[in-house]
């Protein structure tokens, strides 16, 4: 099932559901947050994957160290 974002027109919260494939609309997708179902699916950015000949190569900003960048800490600086 897709994960959609949506934002009430009522209260302005910002919310994802889990919509079934097949049913795209925010017709009768309720606010968890006051119940209204006056609501409108948001345009969602993905993150495109980084495909080098290899194959993938992971996250967009590897800098291709050996275990990574994880929390921050490069091994190359």
């Amino acid at each position: 099932m897709p994960l959609y974002e949506y934002v009430c027109r009522q209260c302005s919260a910002d919310f994802e559901a889990l919509v079934p494939a097949g049913r795209r609309d925010a017709a009768d997708t309720p606010c968890p947050q006051c119940g209204a179902t006056k609501t409108a699916r948001k345009i969602s950015l993905t993150a495109p994957a980084v495909v080098k000949s290899g194959g993938p190569s992971g996250p967009a900003f590897d800098c291709g160290a050996p275990g990574g960048c994880c929390g921050g800490s490069c091994a190359v600086d």
